[in-house]
């Protein structure tokens, strides 16, 4: 045992490891643990916050942030400013935030944050934008251990996390509707039983949006406004459930019949090729039927809004949607949405070289369902909860496509994706 006294503060070592670094390595493990309860649990089930996401983001932001006084050194010291530039001029924040999360790390945990993004090397080889960031991961890392000890964290919980709340909580949500999407999604799921455990919509410190590979969302505060939200034909109720649907399981059998039909059939061919070049296609149409279908359900959208979701959502080529949403009505309780899926496959109802007939067909009974003149919609079942989303125009999970070509006159910014 060393026992070592330093500015006048006696701090015992244990194989040289001193109990005051083994106590704030306690603390931060118990606060990464605790963080999502403490920050957002008790307060807001439809939306999360997270230090490490807005301290990566921090890096493009610093303007915002430069004056503070536990910055101001930073903002006069050349080498951190140079550093910033050069990972600011490969990587945006929305590709960093995007790294950690392929990475699996802990989003209230700064420290695992350091060390993860300090070894990126395996990753980054065999994705191509995350090799750009391994080109400038020393800069990387110099920034974020400098904003770290310059005290981030603390700022955070002192300065931007108290804002952030402010918004959230000042956005209108009623907690029994997300414990009844919640339940819905629970029994929908089947003998899968998916457990919602925590939103994927974060609300950081920023001034625009955007996805990540983990169908989490990333959003400005300043769009938390039911009147904003209408202009941008946007529902974070809708994103919500649209994006706890991306969590169920899909089969690589599933998958293997996708590139079936894409080899054999011309018409799901071509609006595949449209679909992944807004970065989407595969099985993001199984997730947009299932949403449109329990929201409809639950009173979320009416036949409208479900009708310009199928047709329009992705330039409308998401042509498996329609076809399976007509169709949901028929999915045994206990039966997975994959295993469904497979077996409208093994029905023919989803078929090699007639999808074009199938999706017609499918959306002649969709558009049968509106009154003639196409303007109002019958609602043939109240909802389940009360929604002020209810009748909101065409309400869109894939905000960041619209995001991107809308400025707000509230922030004079593009939301733009990375």
């Amino acid at each position: 045992m060393l026992t070592v006294i330093t500015d006048g503060i006696k701090t015992v070592s244990l194989l040289g490891i001193s109990i005051m670094q083994i106590m704030k390595r306690i603390s931060a493990v118990i606060l990464s643990v605790c963080m999502p309860v403490l920050l957002f649990g008790s307060r807001s089930r439809l939306f999360n916050t997270s230090v490490v996401f807005d301290m990566l983001c921090s890096i493009q932001y610093f303007d915002d942030i430069k004056d503070a006084p536990e910055f101001k050194p930073l903002a006069s010291d050349m080498n951190f400013m140079r550093n910033l530039e050069i990972v600011n001029n490969k990587a945006k924040a929305s590709r960093l935030c995007n790294l950690y999360a392929q990475l699996h790390g802990n989003r209230y945990d700064v420290d695992e944050c350091l060390s993860l993004l300090s070894n990126i090397n395996q990753y980054a080889d065999s994705v191509a934008w995350a090799a750009e960031i391994l080109d400038v991961s020393s800069e990387m890392t110099q920034v974020l251990q400098s904003l770290v000890e310059a005290g981030y964290p603390q700022y955070w919980r002192d300065s931007i996390y108290p804002k952030l709340m402010e918004r959230i909580d000042a956005y209108p949500v009623d907690d029994k509707m997300i414990g009844t999407i919640d339940r819905t999604i629970s029994e929908f799921s089947g003998d899968e039983k998916l457990s919602v455990a925590e939103s994927n919509i974060y609300i950081l410190n920023i001034k625009n949006a955007f996805n990540l590979a983990d169908e989490s969302f990333c959003c400005t505060p300043l769009i938390l406004d039911p009147e904003i939200e209408k202009q941008l034909r946007l529902s974070f109720v809708n994103i919500y459930v649209h994006e706890n649907l991306h969590k169920l399981h899909i089969s690589d059998s599933l998958m293997r019949k996708l590139e079936n039909l894409l080899m054999h059939d011309d018409f799901y061919a071509a609006n595949e090729s449209i679909a992944r070049k807004h970065n989407e296609g595969g099985n993001e149409a199984f997730v947009v039927a299932a949403e449109v279908f329990l929201s409809r359900k639950l009173g979320l959208r009416d036949d409208k809004s479900v009708c310009d979701e199928l047709s329009e959502y992705v330039d409308g080529s998401l042509v498996l949607a329609p076809i399976m949403y007509v169709n949901l009505e028929r999915k045994y309780p206990d039966e997975t949405l994959n295993d469904f899926i497979l077996r409208l496959f093994d029905e023919g109802v989803i078929r090699a070289g007639d999808v074009e007939r199938q999706y017609n067909d499918a959306m002649a009974i969709i558009k049968a369902r509106l009154v003639a003149d196409g303007n109002m919609s019958i609602v043939s079942q109240k909802p389940l909860v009360c929604s002020p989303f209810e009748y909101s125009p065409a309400p869109s999970p894939n905000v960041w496509q619209v995001l991107g070509k809308v400025i707000l006159e509230s922030t004079r910014e593009y939301l733009s994706t990375y």
